[in-house]
């Protein structure tokens, strides 16, 4: 799992030149009076910019497994490399939290949780050195330290954190066994830069578990998860965690919602409490989202995606994407889909192409923003210092010293914010090329969603970005703007005291743009060749339900459950 955070900062390099001694020779004077040198010079500037940047990845995430009989204590199951660089010169922090069920903070999030053989019993966090009194089943963590260079004990060294030790016994590092906790908590942290040359530099930490197994645990397989995290500088407050704890009624994956009927459906709304926010995983890498049962009827994520696009042979079928959908019989057909490109990260982000014939996302990392009134002065301000190029259809040689994106990357902020991935619309619709789709208002049936879900129509239909925001009251005071799109003049603060948690994404061509200025989200439906239709709105408090957007743009995409009556008339 790799994580990055961007903040810029400006290095400013002044070039002094001097240019000689101008001396300027008047006529032969009456009086002795000397003659005057004026000196003159000028100053050449270079400005650099080196944006701060940060990740951390891990190797042997797959090896800690083991079989231990009951009445057993095992140690050093495993182990996992977690390799950390970070040129912030004020150093980082490395976060740690039990992460089952891809959830933190929950019941069972620092537990291990057996499968339905043994009726989902757990194995809890603690000390894990022998059966104890009582005899209980327990597991623990373990990090310690190793080096790729440098000197261990100066400048480039890792301190390994302690934290109070809720299974007994006196507070201890983390580089001992120590319960696995079930909120963030610092494991370890570095208080300069590291050498940013992965082949040279940094420094590693690799991490074990233990485990005590009680003399009467069920057989069974149990697992568990521990999420690390990089944050910085080292003084930093720990990553935000997602308030929707409380898991969509009787549903797991979203994913269920493709084999439910009529009548399902139903029930899993009707013990749903309107406008509150529940959790629910995507099944295809296990990220959870917070989903709400809005006023118009339909259940939306209220988060936006975030799934990086794979390209493993058939790794998208009708049973975990929004593919193969037969409007006829309301169920999937067969059918899969390969993604011939991948999602790019800001380690490859220049690899953007400007064409709708290839599907394109960008991972731009963890980032939110503060979900506050805003004006677009500071990102028309970075926007005018990029060149566009209208062959690459990028904007290159952008001032990253001016790029007010460092503005938006505080996770203290509401996690529905998080601004998740940006998709152009072939991606968007889930094809390798939607070339031939030229009709207007063309309606296509499939979406990179999970199965079970699909895009917001723009239509009039119960699915429809209009009727949802007629129901929030967006939707008065309508005219029609010089490009045939229908837009709604609304309170600003009506955009943050309901409950969609509509985040103002900006757009990805290249460059990211204009975060905390507008948000666009796709919709499946065609305007001409070039442009898609899509959900429109700035934090000025123009909305437009339907709007043309280039095709070749990474928007924001944001799923609604199925079945859903569709229409596109209307608007």
């Amino acid at each position: 799992m790799v994580i990055r955070d961007h903040y810029y900062r400006t290095v400013m390099i002044s070039i002094g030149a001097m240019f000689g001694v101008i001396t300027i020779v008047g006529g032969i004077l009456a009086s002795n009076r000397v003659l005057a040198d004026d000196n003159t010079s000028v100053v050449d500037e270079i400005n650099i910019t080196v944006p701060e940047s940060c990740s951390i990845s891990g190797t042997g995430m797959d090896s800690h497994n083991a079989n231990i009989a009951n009445g057993i204590y095992t140690a050093d199951i495993g182990t996992t490399t977690l390799h950390a660089f970070c040129n912030d010169s004020e150093g980082f922090a490395i976060y740690a939290a039990g992460y089952t069920g891809d959830e933190i903070g929950g019941t069972n999030s620092n537990k291990l949780v057996g499968t339905t053989a043994s009726g989902n019993a757990v194995i809890e966090s603690g000390l894990a050195t022998s059966a104890g009194n009582p005899d209980v089943s327990n597991w623990a963590m373990k990090l310690a330290i190793t080096q790729d260079s440098g000197d261990i004990t100066g400048t480039n060294a890792y301190t390994i954190d302690s934290a109070p030790n809720t299974s007994g016994g006196s507070d201890a590092t983390f580089g001992e066994y120590h319960v696995v906790p079930n909120e963030y908590t610092k494991v370890a942290h570095k208080t300069a830069a590291t050498d940013m040359t992965e082949s040279t530099g940094g420094v590693k930490l690799t991490t074990t578990y233990a485990a005590y197994i009680s003399k009467t645990q069920p057989a069974d397989t149990y697992s568990g998860q521990v999420i690390y995290t990089l944050v910085h500088p080292s003084d930093a407050p720990a990553p935000q965690v997602s308030s929707c704890q409380t898991k969509v009624p009787g549903v797991t994956y979203m994913q269920e919602f493709a084999t439910m009927t009529t009548q399902e459906k139903a029930a899993v709304l009707g013990n749903m409490t309107e406008d509150a926010q529940y959790g629910i995983k995507d099944s295809r890498d296990n990220k959870s989202y917070c989903v709400a049962k809005l006023k118009d009827g339909n259940i939306w994520m209220t988060q936006n995606l975030d799934h990086d696009i794979v390209t493993t042979t058939n790794y998208y079928t009708n049973q975990n994407t929004d593919i193969g959908y037969n409007t006829f019989t309301s169920q999937y057909d067969t059918a899969t889909w390969t993604a011939p490109s991948a999602t790019l990260t800001d380690t490859n982000k220049s690899n953007w192409v400007g064409s709708y014939t290839i599907p394109m996302s960008y991972d731009p990392g963890d980032l939110y923003w503060s979900a506050t009134e805003s004006d677009y002065s500071d990102w028309n301000t970075y926007m005018s210092s990029c060149t566009w190029n209208s062959t690459t259809q990028k904007y290159e040689n952008c001032d990253e010293s001016l790029n007010p994106i460092a503005t938006y990357t505080d996770t203290t902020g509401e996690s529905q914010y998080h601004l998740g991935n940006y998709y152009n619309w072939t991606a968007a619709v889930a094809m390798s090329d939607s070339s031939s789709y030229t009709t207007s208002n063309e309606l296509i049936e499939q979406s990179i969603c999970p199965a079970g879900w699909t895009l917001p129509r723009v239509g009039t239909g119960n699915d429809s970005f209009y009727s949802l925001w007629n129901e929030y009251g967006f939707t008065s005071s309508s005219y029609t703007d010089t490009n045939s799109n229908n837009q709604y003049d609304e309170d600003e603060d009506a955009l943050w005291t309901t409950p969609l948690y509509s985040a103002a994404g900006g757009y990805f061509v290249g460059v990211l743009g204009y975060v905390s200025g507008y948000g666009i989200f796709w919709s499946p439906v065609v305007d001409s060749s070039d442009f898609a239709r899509g959900a429109y709105f700035n934090v000025v408090g123009d909305v437009f339900p339907s709007f043309w957007v280039n095709r070749d743009y990474g928007n924001s995409v944001r799923c609604v459950a199925r079945p859903v009556a569709s229409s596109v008339s209307g608007l």
